[in-house]
C-alpha cells in the first residue's frame, strides 16, 4: 500500500505541468536579454564608428579649402564639424583630434633623416639630421602639427575610447578605442 501511495504521488508530481513556464521563463530570460543587450551594444560600436570616420571626411573636405569664418579658427571648425557629424554620440571633451601636415604623402609617419654613424638603425644623440619640421629636435615623425597651408598634405587622425550604451558589459571590459584616418592634399587657397 505504501509503495501505491508513492507511485500515485510521483505520477502526480511527475505529471504536474503547473510552473513549467515559470521555471522556462527563469532559465530563458536571462540569455534573452543578454543576448539583445549585446547586440544593441554592437550596434553602437559601429553606429559610434562609423560616425567618427564620416565626421573625419566631412572635417577634411572642410579642412582642404582653407576657408574660414571670422572669428572662429580652423581648428575650432573642424571640432565643431566633427561635433556635429557625430550625432552628440561621441563625448568632445575627450575625443583626440590630431592633424599633421606632411610636404608629400610618402613622409607620412617617416622620422626625420639622419646619418647613421653606428648603423643600428636607430638616431642617436650627436648624429647628423635633418630637422623638417624645424622644432630643433629630431623626431620619430617628421610632421608639422596644424591645418597646412595651400598644397600641402595633411593628415586628419581622430581618436576614441567609445562607453558602453548600457553600462551592463562595463565589468567584463574596457572602453573600446576607435580611430579614423584621412589623408588629403589641401587645395590652392
Amino acid at each position: 500500500m505504501m509503495v501505491r501511495r508513492t507511485r500515485q504521488f510521483a505520477a502526480r508530481i511527475f505529471g504536474d505541468d503547473t510552473g513549467g513556464a515559470l521555471v522556462e521563463a527563469a532559465l530563458g530570460l536571462p540569455i534573452l536579454l543578454t543576448a539583445m543587450i549585446g547586440v544593441f551594444e554592437i550596434a553602437n560600436f559601429y553606429f559610434v564608428s562609423a560616425s567618427v570616420e564620416n565626421a573625419v571626411l566631412h572635417a577634411s573636405r572642410f579642412g582642404i579649402t582653407g576657408g574660414a569664418e571670422d572669428g572662429v579658427t580652423r581648428e575650432d571648425q573642424v571640432r565643431d564639424i566633427i561635433e556635429e557629424q557625430t550625432f552628440g554620440m561621441v563625448d568632445m571633451d575627450t575625443v583626440e583630434i590630431e592633424t599633421l601636415v606632411y610636404e608629400q604623402f610618402g613622409d607620412i609617419g617617416e622620422p626625420e633623416p639622419f646619418t647613421d654613424d653606428n648603423d643600428n638603425g636607430e638616431w642617436d644623440e650627436g648624429e647628423d639630421y635633418s630637422d623638417v619640421n624645424g622644432n630643433g629636435n629630431w623626431d620619430d615623425d617628421m610632421a608639422i602639427a596644424g591645418l597646412g597651408g595651400a598644397g600641402d598634405i595633411v593628415l586628419y587622425r581622430v581618436n576614441y575610447e567609445a562607453n558602453s550604451l548600457t553600462g551592463f558589459m562595463d565589468w567584463a571590459h574596457r572602453a573600446l578605442n576607435i580611430q579614423a584616418t584621412v589623408a588629403v592634399r589641401n587645395e590652392p587657397f
